[in-house]
């Protein structure tokens, strides 16, 4: 009995306590102060956004909305069509069918429908032709009930092309992450080389043998899927993957995936955005070379860096040959490179959604021109972003075939380089000279269009204003990750590192975010931060060989994983994006669909920055931000045990409750 009074007495001085803490740095809820976690101190207000000050996406619409559903071919440039997808191009690129189903909602999200295979026995043309004879009524007349007994009829479900994979090169505890110093870290770092297992898939050989049935893009290899609605490959997600899976010495996933992609090269010419066919006519940032390099650095196989050249160079080309644009600067003209897909109709996966916005446009050709731009956003990654829009608001002003981006050319500069040091690695002397030439011409043009002297950065540039956007967005720090830029003009890098802070990039307790943009709603914007950007920004600091950058470095990787590490013990999940203002850390929102878990990249990420800085980040540090003494024990409690997240007691917990909310009262 004295022990019981003892553990409950125990227990309600230290509910007091985090009582009387919290209540001490409570904040108003129309104003917050969001403290950066460093020396510095700095200290950034802002108001808080009310929902009539917001710009929602918009919703998609219902069947009973006036839209048209139907399309006409006029002008229209299909993301596939009987060449690319021969036998499938009517069922999940364009067509009635297509239409049909998302003038009646059949799904809440857009995607489901194109994902959904064509049943055993049936074909794409036999079950389209069905369906014209079955429902020869306008679009608005069809039933929605007779339309979803169709396609259960007809197809099945999403996802069943899909196998589970078996990971031969799998540990519990990979060398690679023993040698994290802080144990809770590294039973973090085990916890996310668990979820590798969850998220590898292998393509289903009738994919290969009757593709028309399939709106998915065969592969030979097993690969690593990003998680949640995001079943099949996808290109620049896989770059943050496999430094993950290296992390995890899982080199032989690693390769297995730089070989899907040199077959997907092989076939179509370039890498697409992911793995399904209405995605062929736009890609993602350029970053199959560094896949191949970062592959490289950990493992030295020649065998395979030799065996994928001449794709990498074929990749390379069909960018320089596809997505060139001219930019006059100053009397003088360069070629550089730009997101824009030729696709201008809906995308299939997202239909509803781009019916619905472009509905306010009048003109066909203000519609297609909108299409295109939106997939051109979509190629870039950042789908969407204030970066694209006109008037920085909102998504109907969008127009990124007008933008000159400074990522996509900072990653092509990337290529240019590494193509030149593979070739050396190879002992192909004047392939490396030709490719090392490329890189400090290309590099001489980057500086030019991109640097923005008087605001001391790398800069977006828009063709229609002929100005650079001067607003904050981390890709102006992607030179940095790149190197793309002279090392010996450490002017350039200091000044970036010094614009950024005065930006207030650096103040937010839970990372970086993707923009300073509040109104947008789009994802790729406030508040919301982003496990690739986040780490390009770390990587950049820390490759720059200044101390004081590298430094910075240092500390926003602790803030990056500590924010993922408490979101991951209160969701069991790792998130595609994080809310990094708000308090309390959590998943991010705004955009098209809701946030996704699983997560490739940002498991990835923090993988690999446990990896590089496991031997000095510990967690009482990164929790308290307070200098660790010699003298202090390891941390020693379990946080992921089971009992951390359910009780056999509810009762028990109930009353731990009730006192705590005592204490918070009294005190």
């Amino acid at each position: 009995m004295v022990k019981w009074s003892t553990s409950i007495f125990l227990s309600l001085l230290f509910l007091c306590a985090v009582s009387i803490t919290a209540k001490s740095i409570e904040t108003p809820r129309d104003q917050r102060e969001i403290t950066e976690e460093n020396s510095q101190n700095r200290v950034v207000s802002y108001e808080k956004t009310t929902i009539s000050n917001r710009v929602d996406p918009p919703q998609p619409p219902t069947s009973s909305d006036p839209i048209n559903y139907t399309q006409p071919d006029e002008g229209a440039h299909y993301v596939c069509n009987e060449k690319s997808a021969p036998g499938r191009e009517n069922i999940y690129c364009k067509g009635k069918l297509l239409e049909a189903v998302m003038a009646k909602s059949l799904y809440s999200d857009s995607k489901t429908f194109v994902d959904r295979p064509i049943k055993q026995n049936k074909t794409g043309p036999s079950v389209y032709t069905d369906f014209l004879a079955r429902f020869p009524e306008d679009i608005h007349e069809i039933d929605p009930i007779q339309l979803r007994t169709f396609v259960d009829e007809n197809f099945d479900k999403e996802g069943q092309e899909l196998n589970e994979c078996f990971l031969d090169d799998w540990s519990p505890e990979p060398q690679g992450l023993i040698g994290i110093a802080d144990t809770t870290l590294r039973k973090f770092a085990f916890e996310l080389n668990k979820i590798w297992k969850e998220l590898c898939r292998v393509v289903d050989e009738k994919v290969k043998d009757e593709p028309e049935r399939y709106s998915l893009l065969y592969v030979p290899n097993r690969f690593i899927a990003p998680g949640g609605r995001f079943r099949e490959f996808y290109y620049w997600d896989a770059y943050w993957i496999i430094r993950g899976l290296l992390a995890s010495n899982m080199y032989e996933t690693s390769k297995a995936m730089i070989l899907n992609f040199k077959h997907i090269v092989d076939e179509i010419g370039f890498v697409p955005n992911g793995g399904r066919v209405y995605y062929l006519q736009r890609s993602q940032p350029p970053l199959f070379a560094a896949m191949v390099y970062e592959h490289y650095a950990a493992t030295l196989d020649l065998a395979l860096v030799k065996e994928v050249l001449p794709s990498i160079e074929k990749e390379l080309a069909f960018w320089k040959n596809n997505r060139s644009a001219e930019v006059n600067i100053e009397g003088k003209s360069y070629d550089m490179l730009q997101y824009r897909t030729p696709s201008n109709v809906p995308r299939p996966e997202s239909f509803r959604e781009d019916v619905a916005i472009a509905s306010q446009f009048h003109e066909l050709s203000r519609k297609r021109q909108f299409w295109q731009d939106i997939a051109s956003a979509a190629e870039s990654g950042w789908d969407f972003s204030s970066r694209w829009f006109a008037d920085s608001q909102n998504l109907s002003s969008i127009e990124t075939t007008n933008i000159i981006p400074v990522d996509l050319n900072a990653f092509y500069c990337y290529n240019l380089n590494i193509l030149g040091y593979l070739h050396g690695e190879l002992g192909n002397i004047t392939s490396e000279l030709h490719w090392m030439q490329e890189y400090i011409e290309f590099r001489d043009k980057f500086r030019r269009v991109f640097y923005v002297p008087g605001s001391k950065g790398w800069y977006d540039y828009n063709l229609r204003t002929r100005e650079h956007n001067l607003h904050f967005y981390p890709s102006m720090a992607v030179p940095l990750f790149t190197g793309c830029y002279d090392r010996l003009a450490t002017r350039d890098a200091n000044q970036l590192y010094d614009q950024m802070s005065d930006m207030g990039a650096f103040n937010f307790v839970g990372g970086i975010p993707t923009s300073l943009e509040r109104t947008s709603n789009q994802q790729w914007d406030f508040p919301n931060g982003w496990s690739p950007l986040n780490h390009m920004v770390i990587e950049g600091l820390r490759k720059s060989g200044n101390p004081r950058m590298q430094r910075k470095a240092f500390d926003l990787a602790e803030k990056w994983v500590l924010s993922n590490y408490r979101v991951f013990v209160a969701d069991r999940a790792m998130w595609e994006k994080y809310n990094v203002a708000s308090g309390a850390p959590r998943g991010g929102g705004g955009g098209e669909y809701e946030v996704q878990a699983g997560f490739g990249w940002t498991n990835g990420v923090i993988l690999d920055l446990l990896s590089t800085y496991g031997d000095r980040m510990h967690f009482d540090e990164l929790l308290f931000n307070n200098p660790r003494s010699k003298d202090k024990s390891p941390t020693t409690f379990t946080v992921f045990s089971d009992d951390a997240y359910t009780s056999s007691k509810p009762s028990y917990q109930f009353l731990l409750s009730i006192l705590s909310l005592i204490c918070y009262k009294l005190f």
